[in-house]
């Protein structure tokens, strides 16, 4: 079957029909082995039904899971040996290594375990001083002591529960096999050690380590297993990086370090024994990031279920029909300096590495282009195949197609572990060949220098503006290392400007053309006169080119940019990162048909290359006025000979003009004809061959235009729109002008190809990839860059989700906590300056944006001379990059890079290099909660929370949503107040909720004036109710108005949550009646409001049947304070009733709160007046220049002199009035106005 039937195109096999032998119950008992019998045949068992192969699939993979908890360590204090060690050297990267793996073992295995790493380290380490070197030696080393109530216990809990589960499999007996999985290399060796001192109590173990190697090569890894095998060691300690090779099935498997992935899980179940096996996760106790890791392993869907199952069953394995959950942590355990040489692919966006260890795990996440059809996603799909040499040795190859990239057979491996690995890694060096490797697949690194000098000193007490390093996109640094060999392979990306009006002139395409692949850009806009235009980068198939055609390429650049910046440019081969190349006049993208990545390298148009090499510029050709129609077309002409001048558009031969016309420009109306101008004005002029020739007509090209800022408007020169030439003295570009108008835009257009960069980076190092680009680029983006988003809208979400957030945090940890108390907790979470202590702490500053661009300074994507010969040096491709981590760390101590991707020297002083920018405090603080906004828009509140804790919000033990209501300790207080049932009822009918704990309802109603004692009243309840309500407030407005700004938005937020308007929706909905309370005055205040609510509601509803909008009818009544706390504390008793969930608190809002805000609350309709609420929203977005004037009988909103509204001055009608309001519609349905039309933000940098 698999030599003659399986290798035909599945569209030429014959049909077989093949019987068997089974009884009679095989069709109703399917087992997993017939479903793999019909993957490996091709076949379908007839009498299986897609129902019986689904409940197969889906049962609960047969082994025994346990949680063991173990107790915190206790923290020790630093001891004398390692004060001496940090005093001898303290710049010494191998004592700062020593001294890292030291304090990690420390925390892990205890004192006697850390103590040991001296030993360890003393043997294998060559590089430390003499003097060092003999301390270590001459220390003395005491026995292991497990006895936790001995004063000389020197291991942690953890070890001792180990200890304690390893006795336990003593039971066993000699069939015992058993692996232990840990994080670190370190610990491996380690506890190994630390085992081997327990022969009273573990003498039955035979303990070996299994680490991996970041290379091809598994025979090492073989070894150690075979001695498992064959019962030489029964025991192995192994890091994640073995746990996709062939171990034996074992006994017990222990979870020393839990690992947050799915998929990593399924190979751990995979080496278990099935029922007679034991799979035990180890846990500290009150670790929460352990117990949602417990639970992302625990809960499964039947799709990701029926997955595990072939995962562990088979070697082939399969495609996950959900996508899997991994924390793309790269688990460094293998990064000690004796990991030795590796090989890996580096993602160029982030550098993060892929070694082959990860290339199995990066196919469950690759996209594939096979799509399941309908009805058969439960059956079984194999997506590795096997296959046997004549010398037994095993090959492998993909079953699933990725990008239409060939799937080959791998090299041989004496196991299929080994095959698989080869298979993938393979794989992954194919799609990186062809730049459709994503950075999803790759390990995520997020390093923070630890000696940054751009970087102010966050203890500063300096409030204000101060200076920090800006980053350089890390792909352009990744691009200089990839050598340029005599046939050098390009990635291309074209290029291509939509143009859908007249008002913008045709633009051709472009090749961007880059060592290593750019990733996915999105679409983004440029504007022409304001108005935005779409620029594509569409990924094209890789190509190579040879070193002639490169230089050509190369020297077409230096031409482009020399007209582009219309002054000297050139640069090396070696130091140029970034090429562009055009395309035929004919090609487009639209006509370019394909089904997979396009192919352009055909389409190239090397003419064009060779017509600009040769010659700038070249005479027009003016023999007749059809030859002169026909060269000029899409062309740019020059009336000097020179190559940085002024260029014009040809717009259209003149036949009806000749030199001896009389001017048609009105600056030259004192001259006879253009000739006579010509001898007054032109330097050398000596006469015309043809003095009948026809006149060229033309238009200035703009200049380089920031086409990034909405607001910046088209070129107008100073006097007319057309000029005169005379052909005979001009001279053509040989850049067509569509390609030079794309050419100009190209600084644009690459300062937008770096943000998306660095965002690219941003989100995948600190933010693991869950949030959305273009959310996270306006998050990053303050209002002074200028473009067409900023981070202002985003910052007002953030800010009161981090409200929420924070208020549910300290309601939780703080369950005796007063209101005074929560809200002082509550701030030092939330302020601005811990906000920005935070963003400094995580190396936010360097990825804002802060300025507009500017061409001033700006060049094309290159690196320094001394780069491009390190580069040079140590260049390698994507299938050979092989460097031992003893290089790697010695090159680190010559020379570091920050953040921004520039060099820094060693001494103090700052590179003149680095990019730096003014950034506000409170800015870094508003790019915070702008992110978690973004996240919160992207993912929902889990991922905001996500995005929390990346930012180094203080929420200890909270990972997850769910675990607020874990960890909640709060219950009803006792109180002596009873309601009934048909109140509780009566209240639930209004908020259209059902209480799930009516006791916190009880405690929401309660006044203090009731029971005499604050604890037992809503005080509490009406602290978070007020954060749920302002967090629910902004989300309803924001998506109520997106176009609104941020001004009006707060403006609309502070109305509607007002103590008086709540007062009145609390009035409006009934529940005032159900407040509990014994007070006289506060009974008469609360009906004397009533009494003066209701008529001043039925003036307004009378005046709205006159076809006047309703209005805050209360806005002029003084509300008592406690009918505003009672909607809060019910908002609070719900959200609490609801374990920490905000269905009921949704439920509230969406039925009383919402219809009340959406009837009475506009900005037209606000107590303000109009005109007040009006100039606010203008001063908000930095608008300096606009009035409100009144011309004859009717008023004007001018802003910059533009028109935004007017209306006629009616009798008994204001009408400043009407005409604030106009404006207040104007620029909801228009919020763009003020960017286009304002820019004083400008004259004020």
């Amino acid at each position: 079957m698999k030599n003659f039937y399986m290798v035909l195109e599945p569209s030429s096999r014959p049909h077989i029909l093949a019987g068997l032998f089974a009884p009679t119950s095989f069709c109703s008992n399917v087992t997993f082995n017939s479903l793999v019998l019909e993957a490996t045949l091709g076949c379908k068992i007839y009498g299986l039904t897609a129902e019986s192969r689904t409940k197969c699939l889906v049962e609960p993979f047969s082994v025994r899971e346990s949680v063991v908890i173990y107790d915190t360590p206790q923290l020790l204090p630093t001891t004398p040996l390692v004060r001496q060690l940090r005093s001898l050297s303290p710049n010494d990267p191998c004592v700062r290594r020593l001294l890292k793996n030291y304090q990690y073992t420390l925390s892990q295995l205890g004192p006697f375990a850390a103590d040991l790493v001296w030993r360890r380290e003393t043997e294998q380490i060559d590089c430390l001083s003499p003097e060092i070197w003999q301390l270590l030696k001459d220390m003395e080393f005491t026995s292991p002591n497990i006895d936790i109530s001995s004063p000389n216990f020197n291991v942690t809990p953890k070890v001792l529960k180990l200890v304690q589960i390893l006795k336990c499999c003593q039971g066993f007996g000699d069939g015992f096999r058993g692996v232990i999985f840990v994080h670190r290399r370190i610990v491996a060796h380690i506890l190994m050690q630390l085992l081997s001192n327990l022969d009273s109590e573990l003498g039955f173990l035979r303990v070996r380590v299994l680490v991996g190697a970041r290379n091809l090569d598994t025979s090492p890894q073989d070894n150690v297993i075979r001695l498992l095998e064959n019962g030489s060691c029964n025991l192995l300690i192994a890091t994640k990086s073995v746990e996709d090779l062939d171990l034996p099935k074992v006994s017990v498997l222990i979870k020393f370090d839990l690992f947050d992935s799915q998929l990593s899980h399924a190979c751990v179940l995979s080496h278990s024994l099935g029922a007679e096996g034991h799979i035990i996760s180890m846990v500290e106790r009150g670790n929460s990031a352990h117990s949602t890791i417990v639970s992302h392993l625990s809960y499964l869907s039947p799709r990701l279920r029926a997955w595990m199952n072939t995962h562990c069953w088979t070697p082939q394995s399969s495609i996950a029909r959900e996508t899997l959950y991994t924390n793309r942590d790269p688990y460094f355990s293998d990064s000690d300096q004796e990991s030795g040489p590796a090989s890996f692919i580096r993602d160029p966006t982030t550098g993060s590495r892929l070694y082959p260890q990860d290339a199995v795990n990066a196919m469950y996440f690759l996209p594939s282009d096979e799509h399941n059809p309908a009805g058969e996603e439960s059956l079984y799909n194999p997506l590795f195949e096997f296959d046997v040499q004549d010398d037994g040795r095993f090959i492998c190859r993909i079953k699933r197609p990725f990008q239409s990239v060939p799937m080959p057979w791998s090299d041989p491996s004496l196991t299929k572990a080994g095959a698989r690995r080869l298979a993938a890694y393979d794989v992954c060096v194919r799609l990186q060949e062809q730049g459709l490797l994503g950075s999803g697949v790759f390990p995520t690194t997020w390093a923070i220098p630890s000696d940054n000098n751009a970087l102010p000193d966050i203890d500063s007490v300096i409030w204000g503006t101060r200076v920090y390093g800006k980053k350089l996109p890390a792909f352009w640094s990744n691009s200089a290392l990839v050598s340029l060999d005599p046939l050098t392979r390009l990635y291309p990306m074209i290029i291509s400007i939509e143009y859908k009006t007249n008002s913008i002139p045709p633009h051709a395409p472009l090749l961007l053309l880059t060592r290593q692949p750019l990733p996915d850009i999105p679409a983004f806009n440029v504007f022409f006169g304001g108005l935005p235009t779409r620029v594509n980068l569409t990924r094209a198939e890789p190509f190579s080119v040879d070193e002639h055609q490169f230089q050509d390429i190369h020297s077409y650049n230096d031409q482009l940019w020399r007209g582009v910046l219309n002054k000297p440019y050139s640069s090396t081969l070696h130091e140029t990162l970034a090429l562009y190349a055009p395309l035929e006049s004919d090609w487009s993208c639209k006509t370019a048909q394909s089904s997979g990545l396009l192919s352009v390298f055909s389409h190239i148009s090397w003419s064009s290359i060779s017509a600009t090499l040769e010659n700038w510029i070249v005479p027009l050709k003016c023999d007749n006025a059809e030859a002169l129609q026909k060269d000029t077309e899409d062309a740019l002409i020059q009336d000097r000979w020179t190559q940085y001048t002024r260029r014009y558009d040809a717009a259209v031969v003149r036949s009806d003009l000749t030199p001896l016309s009389k001017p048609l420009d009105p600056e030259l109306q004192e001259y006879e004809n253009l000739v006579e101008f010509c001898k007054a004005r032109r330097k050398g002029f000596e006469g015309l061959k043809d003095y009948k020739q026809p006149l060229l007509e033309v238009s200035r090209l703009p200049s380089f235009i920031d086409r990034l800022e909405p607001v910046a408007g088209p070129f107008t020169p100073s006097t007319t729109k057309h000029q005169y030439f005379i052909p005979e003295l001009c001279a053509k570009v040989t850049v067509p002008a569509s390609t030079f108008r794309t050419a100009l835009l190209l600084p644009c257009i690459m300062r937008r190809v770096d943000d998306f960069l660095l965002v690219k980076e941003l989100n995948a190092g600190l933010l693991s990839d869950c949030v959305s680009e273009k959310l996270l680029h306006a998050a990053i983006s303050a209002p002074s860059a200028g473009i067409e988003y900023d981070y202002e809208r985003l910052e007002l979400l953030g800010d009161a989700f981090l409200k929420l957030l924070s208020s549910i945090y300290i309601f939780v940890i703080y369950p005796k906590a007063d209101e005074a108390s929560m809200h002082n907790y509550r701030q030092a979470i939330i302020s601005n300056k811990s906000l920005w202590k935070n963003a400094i702490a995580v190396g936010l500053p360097a990825f804002v944006q802060s300025r507009p661009f500017s061409l001033k300074g700006w060049f094309p994507p290159r690196h320094s001379t001394s780069d491009a010969r390190e580069a040079r040096e140590s260049s390698t491709s994507f299938k050979t990059n092989t460097v031992s981590d003893d290089e790697k760390n010695a090159g680190e101590s010559k020379s570091r890079k920050d953040l921004s991707g520039s060099r820094l020297q060693n001494n103090n002083g700052k590179n003149s290099l680095q990019p730096m920018q003014h950034l506000g405090d409170k800015a870094l603080a508003d790019v915070v909660e702008a992110i978690m906004g973004a996240a919160l828009l992207s993912g929902g509140t889990d991922v905001a929370l996500k995005a929390a804790k990346a930012l180094n919000i203080p929420l200890p033990n909270i990972e997850q949503w769910t675990d607020f209501g874990k960890r909640a300790q709060e219950s009803s207080k006792p109180v002596s107040v009873q309601i009934s049932s048909s109140k509780i009822e009566a209240i639930e009918a209004i908020v259209g909720f059902q209480f799930k704990r009516p006791q916190f309802l009880v405690q929401a109603l309660t006044h203090i004036s009731k029971t005499g004692v604050q604890s037992t009243t809503y005080e509490r309840l009406e602290f978070i109710g007020d954060a749920i309500l302002d967090f629910m407030v902004i989300r309803h407005v924001f998506h109520r108005y997106q176009q609104m700004g941020p001004g009006a938005l707060s403006l609309l937020k502070g109305v509607m949550v007002s103590n008086t308007t709540l007062a009145a929706v609390c009035v409006s909905s009934g529940l005032h009646h159900h407040l509990l309370f014994e007070s006289d005055k506060l009974a008469h205040d609360i009906r004397e409001y009533e009494y003066l609510l209701n008529r001043a509601r039925t003036e307004e509803y009378t005046l709205a049947e006159k076809g006047r909008s309703i209005g805050q009818y209360w806005h002029n009544i003084e509300s008592p304070k406690v009918l505003s706390d009672l909607l809060e504390s019910i908002l609070g008793a719900l959200y609490v009733s609801d374990q920490y969930t905000p269905v009921g608190a949704e439920a509230f809002f969406d039925k009383v709160f919402k219809p009340f805000y959406d009837r009475h609350i506009t900005l037209q309709t606000l107590s303000h007046h109009p005109k007040k609420i009006l100039f606010e929203l203008i001063q908000s977005k930095g608008c300096e220049n606009y009035s409100l004037d009144k011309e004859s009988n009717e008023y004007l909103v001018l802003v910059h002199d533009v028109v935004l509204a007017s209306t006629q001055d009616e009798t008994g009608i204001s009408g400043a009035k009407v005409a604030s309001c106009i404006g207040l519609y104007a620029l909801e349905g228009d919020p763009g106005f003020l960017t286009r039309t304002c820019d004083c933000w400008k004259k004020a940098k």
